[in-house]
């Protein structure tokens, strides 16, 4: 059951268009199974870069969620009473946000495990090996650096004719913009494809915002530390249909499960037999994770 949330409201500053940003566009390959070599996506991420702060995200998510809040300020309007969406936020990986402020580089990952939303709030500390070693990729003048991260060894390619020190994801400190990023195993890597200046009328997470607000429709999320997200990640690992045995403890809560057959479930026992089967599954496939230490013992 992929539990459909919106990523940041009224918990993050807007953004000051007065002063320009930069958007940085990555191409994100990744293989979720560590154990199928055919298991490999390709998303497209962005990097919104400010002055005081820097914004990643995935592109699906974000047109996902400005759809959705659209749609249900055009329903209130129409049907108060009733709102209606859906979402295929399964079709994507990035369902996430990280939020970079400057020049501390504190880290705040807006994210969730199924139905929890957390707020994990972090400062890490990249201990990079810089290289003499140089090459052109993209267009650009590239060094080599390297890290060990989440429980893997990356190589990264940076820039200093792009004067950031950030990068995709969690990473930053390298005296250019990571170009290029990859682990050893090859299983995850972005490769930075396009750049532009952003102006007042592009949309960033600001216009997330706004929509959200005018939707009226609030992210409440559990302020947690690295460890305490793995806490609960293993807890949800061992026990994958917690929550709907939760739901289902209540006597007036019922709930009706339809299976990829078209079967219909219905039946208490039937569903949390399903649902521990089927989200068990995906805990078991979905195993190859960026950062390897949250997510395994």
């Amino acid at each position: 059951m992929k539990h459909i949330f919106s990523l940041v409201l009224t918990v993050l500053f807007c953004l000051n268009f007065s002063a320009q940003g930069n958007r940085f566009t990555y191409e994100y390959q990744f293989r979720i199974d560590s154990t199928k070599t055919d298991s490999l996506k390709k998303e497209f991420v962005n990097l919104d870069i400010f002055p005081t702060k820097s914004y990643f995200y995935g592109q699906a998510s974000f047109a996902n969620d400005s759809i959705v809040n659209n749609s249900i300020i055009e329903q209130r309007k129409s049907t108060p009473n009733h709102i209606s969406f859906s979402s295929h936020a399964e079709d994507w990986n990035i369902s996430y946000l990280i939020e970079k402020a400057y020049p501390s580089f504190k880290t705040t990952w807006f994210t969730n495990i199924e139905q929890t939303n957390m707020i994990v709030e972090e400062t890490p500390v990249f201990k990079w090996n810089i290289l003499p070693e140089t090459q052109k990729i993209e267009n650009y003048n590239c060094q080599k650096a390297t890290t060990n991260f989440g429980g893997r060894v990356w190589e990264a390619w940076f820039s200093k004719d792009l004067p950031f020190p950030d990068g995709p994801y969690k990473f930053n400190g390298l005296p250019g913009l990571i170009v290029k990023l990859e682990d050893k195993t090859k299983s995850h890597q972005f490769l930075l494809k396009g750049n532009k200046k952003l102006k007042a009328e592009d949309h960033s997470w600001d216009y997330i915002l706004a929509l959200q607000k005018e939707a009226d429709h609030e992210f409440k999320g559990v302020k947690v530390n690295p460890a305490q997200y793995k806490k609960q990640y293993m807890s949800y690992k061992n026990d994958p249909a917690k929550d709907v045995k939760l739901d289902l403890a209540d006597p007036h809560t019922t709930m009706t499960v339809t299976t990829e057959s078209g079967a219909k479930l219905t039946s208490n026992a039937e569903v949390i037999k399903y649902m521990e089967e089927s989200m068990g599954k995906k805990y078991k496939t979905n195993n190859n994770q960026l950062e390897l230490n949250l997510h395994k013992k």
